[in-house]
């Protein structure tokens, strides 16, 4: 997948730091994390420490890769992680299919 910090900065956009949107978000790798298809912007990195210490608390709805529906996961959602990326799915079985093949449900056609 494209490194979405690096399209936004070359397209110049800024945005609000996703945990504290009263600041301008650092557009780097360093202040981003990212989530089954979602990447998320912080303001500093004690923000995107936070949210990463307790993402199903502060995540949202996610997009399952498998059946491409919009859920809220939970402590017990099954999960796994992939070339740095965070996913949360479903059931187990949508993880199982995840794990078996994980470049078969990446974002089709994603570009900035």
């Amino acid at each position: 997948m494209q490194d979405v910090p690096a399209a936004l900065n070359r397209k110049q956009l800024s945005f609000s730091g996703y945990m504290d949107p009263t600041r301008p978000a650092i557009i780097d790798e360093a202040h981003a994390a990212r989530v089954n298809y979602e990447t998320y912007l912080f303001a500093d990195t004690a923000n995107q420490q936070l949210f990463s210490g307790d993402i199903v608390r502060f995540c949202g709805l996610l997009t399952d890769p498998i059946s491409k529906q919009r859920f809220r996961p939970t402590v017990e959602s099954p999960q796994t992680e992939h070339d740095g990326v965070v996913y949360y799915f479903e059931s187990e079985s949508a993880r199982e299919m995840f794990e078996r093949s994980p470049e078969d449900h990446r974002l089709p056609g994603f570009e900035m």
